[in-house]
């Protein structure tokens, strides 16, 4: 077996879905019965969860089962995964994996790739802020809704802005409800999302669809990773040096109110 260099480290910390520190348990093994048991699955027992999705970050101290690329011998590994069966138990696919003396190797190369992947959004967005999302209305009648993108629109309340105009507390989300294979990355606005959102501007097909006089407060999520979880928070400001915008763009918003 060989070893993920530093490089590759920081791709599969952006790219697996599961990473986690386990021991394996039972070799030749299986905890989900739609899963058959054969000398490269093997069940673990997870030590600790450095990266999972919303919903599934508690499995620390369950038993699951792991989809291995080749036989690996009984020991304790940081596993880079990505999900195969989840219902009655929990089962992922092997991308590569570490010995678990490496776990710190992991989490660094885990924070690095965020960095990257919020550096990347931020990039793209106008605006980055945490907030609340309100009450979603369509934008065309159902029999329009179907030869194209069903557009709706969405309050965003503010309560803090990390890139982009510091006084800003409110913007008209425009995205589709539901999800449309018409815009496939585009994730459907949901009522009482609470999170980070990093804001490019709307398709055109959709900023044609708004009055004229409200075209100037729309914002766009463009795909999955613009949506960041609120406890997050000090984290990306930390990344986006939020602090030192913060502190430093009250003259700015004063020049902006006064206009």
């Amino acid at each position: 077996f060989r070893m993920p260099s530093f490089e590759e480290l920081g791709s599969l910390a952006d790219e697996a879905v599961f990473i986690f520190t386990a021991g394996i348990v039972l070799a030749n093994a299986t905890t989900v019965a739609t899963l058959p048991a054969k000398n490269t699955t093997v069940v673990v027992s997870v030590d600790d969860v450095l990266k999972a999705p919303v919903g599934l970050r508690g499995f620390s101290g369950q038993e699951v089962t792991v989809h291995l690329r080749e036989p690996l011998r009984e020991g304790k590994y940081v596993f880079f995964a990505d999900p195969l069966a989840v219902g009655n138990g929990i089962a992922v696919r092997e991308r590569a994996h570490i010995g678990a003396d490496e776990r710190g190797r992991a989490a660094e190369a885990l924070e690095r790739g965020y960095v990257m992947l919020i550096e990347r959004h931020a990039q793209a967005a106008f605006l980055v802020a945490l907030g609340t999302v309100g009450q979603v209305r369509p934008l065309l009648p159902p029999a329009e809704r179907r030869a194209r993108v069903p557009w709706s629109t969405a309050p965003f309340e503010i309560e803090r802005v990390l890139k982009g105009r510091k006084n800003t507390r409110r913007m008209t989300l425009v995205g589709p409800v539901p999800a449309s294979k018409r815009l496939p990355r585009a994730p459907a606005l949901r009522e009482g999302l609470h999170g980070i959102l990093f804001l490019q501007r709307p398709p055109e097909d959709a900023v044609e669809l708004i009055r004229d006089e409200e075209r100037q407060a729309l914002a766009f999520i463009a795909e999955p990773a613009d949506i960041q979880p609120p406890e997050r928070l000090e984290t990306i400001a930390r990344i986006l040096g939020g602090a030192a915008r913060i502190g430093g763009s009250h003259a700015e918003d004063r020049q902006h109110d006064s206009e």
